[in-house]
């Protein structure tokens, strides 16, 4: 599910933290451990999983061609799976939600390269109700049927959780129903479908002009913004801090490549369509 960065931007943004991880990278690359045979990198099942694999795919084989590096991408089942994924060293580099990198950090350590950019520097959560819906505030939501999307997503859960609790409604008991729908794009089909009252998705603006109801094939004027979340920060591209530190050079590679192709003619629109991306910017945990 953040203005675009433009060339001369990223590039003011980024001189000083590249030239240090050049200079980092350099020196620990002289006691680096040998090469694994794979690289496995992880993608969040947002929405549209089948799609996802297959975008994922020719990523992996985008970066195979520029790096000379055996990829293989995996994308997880659920939030909690790629986690575990990351967890198990299963996964060397992941594409995670703002939440999902938290709880990452916590268990195993990883480190920021990049982050996604939509329209923006950060995207939101709203709740929407189709506008011939009575649900037309938060407080309308009770006795109604709401979808989320994965109890580890920010935009589609844990943001909106947090709004009902200050609304006064309890998820367990004032809701008629819930249920998780596993993604934006299958949340959406459910609003479509009337199969539920309200869904809680990301948008790429606070109005929901660009959002996961829109991107699948909604009207902007058939669905009406319940509530809009506060800015949440855009999905970062992370390492593990243990892979990080016995292969630098694989990590400054596989970085390098994909800001390249990121301010490439030819491939940055590739790159961009098949991340469902406006760009890529260097990123610590800290922005």
């Amino acid at each position: 599910m953040e203005g675009i960065s433009r060339r001369h931007h990223f590039k003011r943004n980024s001189v000083s933290f590249l030239g240090t991880l050049a200079l980092s990278l350099f020196v620990a690359g002289a006691v680096q451990a040998a090469s694994p045979k794979e690289i496995h990198i992880g993608f969040i099942p947002g929405e549209g999983v089948a799609d996802l694999k297959a975008r994922s795919e020719e990523l992996a084989q985008l970066l195979e061609k520029r790096t000379g590096l055996k990829i293989k991408p995996y994308v997880g089942t659920s939030y909690g799976d790629l986690v575990q994924k990351i967890v198990e060293k299963k996964i060397d580099f992941a594409f995670l939600s703002a939440l999902s990198f938290v709880e990452v950090e916590e268990k195993v350590g990883v480190k920021v390269l990049l982050k996604k950019v939509w329209d923006q520097g950060f995207y939101y959560s709203v709740i929407l109700s189709k506008t011939n819906s009575s649900v037309r505030k938060p407080s309308d939501l009770r006795g109604k049927r709401i979808a989320f999307v994965d109890e580890r997503s920010a935009s589609g859960y844990l943001y909106p959780q947090a709004l009902l609790k200050e609304a006064g409604l309890d998820v367990k008991k004032d809701l008629k129903s819930t249920v998780f729908s596993g993604g934006h794009d299958k949340s959406v089909e459910l609003l479509k479908k009337g199969e539920v009252d309200a869904i809680a998705v990301f948008s790429n603006d606070k109005k929901g002009r660009d959002s996961a109801w829109t991107q699948n094939g909604g009207k902007t004027k058939e669905a009406r913004i319940v509530w809009a979340s506060d800015a949440i920060p855009n999905d970062p591209f992370c390492v593990r801090d243990e892979f990080y530190q016995k292969h630098p050079k694989i990590a400054h590679d596989l970085m390098f490549s994909l800001i390249e192709m990121n301010e490439d003619a030819e491939l940055g629109p590739e790159l961009k369509r098949l991340l469902g991306v406006s760009s890529l910017m260097v990123a610590t945990s800290q922005q």
